[in-house]
């Protein structure tokens, strides 16, 4: 039995002082007042939070998943790991299948040995509408073929936890019932959708929409009438989950204060969707592409080179945590959409929470919510 003792423990949005969290073969099996104890860790005061489980990264250091190398793998864990991600969602930008096949079996090989959790893979196309590719790149998108899908589901359906797509592209929704018949998350995501689209959607079990405001619609009309895009609608149905990307670039402080007052902190889960240049500045970084796409750092982003639209994050999950503590979201709320609502929308019952029962998985941060790693 392992007595963490100390810290300043934030769970069900709210922070509680002094109380232990016992730990024994690897989940907590209790949180109780705090008592002395020679086998405790002292947290000297630092924060403590479920781990942070990041649904959206494409990579970081100079590597992407899509590399598809164990070299890939380990670089962008381990830099994302060192920030406070303990569990993570590898994400695939539209691509040739050939090399999604390669990626993936190289990820099933040694899939437990990374240095986080990562219970799956989450593919961010290629079926999207092209007019809303932003950085994807146009020459792999195209509407659904189960010709395609459906022998990838068979072979890695056990790792492919999520799949982003545009819902009015898909005839009579036959691609979201696949997903939903193998346990695969569907979400909306680059996307000229309007309300008539996603409402059979949503009710058939699509529930998450993929990075707000990024490749979104919103309302458009048709001989005057208006008509919801997939904003209003992300906002019309409660149940709706959102993505948001909260490196500070992507949303403007008070749009993500929106985002949050509308959807509320149950609904919202804060993304990086950072890409090879994660965690390195506009020096260190030498340039390259994400997906077959070029881009550029600047003012703290990954841009298109002719700056039409970003490409991107760079941010780290402590840097989503810093960012929207700063646009002015409670230090609770914030961990909140870090935690337990990511746990939430991908269904992982034991995450998320720091209570009885639940995994033995800890961020620990100070004052200035930096990353302070420790070892149980």
């Amino acid at each position: 039995m392992i007595r963490l003792t100390n810290g300043k423990v934030i769970t069900d949005g709210k922070v509680f002082k002094g109380v232990d969290i016992l730990v024994e073969n690897g989940i907590i099996t209790d949180v109780v007042p705090t008592a002395p104890s020679q086998d405790s860790i002292n947290l000297k005061g630092n924060y403590i939070s479920a781990g942070f489980i990041e649904l959206h990264c494409h990579g970081a250091m100079g590597y992407e998943f899509i590399d598809g190398t164990k070299e890939a793998y380990h670089k962008i864990c381990e830099k994302h790991a060192s920030h406070g991600t303990r569990v993570m969602y590898p994400t695939f930008s539209a691509t040739d299948f050939n090399a999604l096949y390669k990626s993936l079996e190289i990820f099933e090989s040694f899939k437990d040995a990374l240095p986080l959790e990562v219970p799956g893979v989450h593919l961010e196309g290629p079926y999207f509408a092209l007019e809303m590719s932003g950085a994807q790149n146009p020459k792999y998108i195209h509407e659904p073929r189960k010709e395609e899908y459906a022998p990838l589901i068979e072979r890695f359906g056990h790792l492919i936890k999520r799949w982003s797509y545009a819902p009015e592209l898909d005839e009579n929704n036959e691609f979201l019932d696949y997903l939903v018949a193998h346990n695969i998350t569907p979400a909306i995501a680059h996307s000229a959708a309007e309300y008539s689209h996603i409402l059979p959607a949503f009710e058939k079990g699509n529930r998450l929409v993929t990075h707000l405001y990024s490749c979104t619609s919103t309302i458009t009309r048709h001989g005057g009438f208006r008509h919801l895009g997939i904003i209003e609608s992300a906002y019309l149905l409660d149940d709706m989950y959102v993505e948001a990307i909260a490196d500070g670039c992507h949303l403007p402080p008070e749009l993500l204060r929106l985002i949050v007052k509308q959807k509320g902190t149950d609904r919202v889960a804060l993304i990086t969707d950072a890409i090879r240049a994660g965690g390195m500045t506009a020096e260190e970084f030498n340039g390259g592409n994400s997906g077959g796409m070029k881009f550029i750092i600047e003012d703290g982003v990954a841009k298109l080179p002719d700056r039409t639209a970003f490409a991107g994050s760079i941010a780290t999950s402590d840097q989503l945590l810093q960012r929207t503590v700063k646009a002015g979201i409670s230090l609770e709320d914030t961990v909140k959409m870090m935690t337990e609502t990511p746990a939430n929308v991908m269904g992982l019952k034991t995450k998320g929470k720091l209570k009885k029962g639940y995994d033995a998985s800890f961020t620990v941060f100070d004052e200035n919510l930096n990353i302070v790693n420790f070892e149980i």
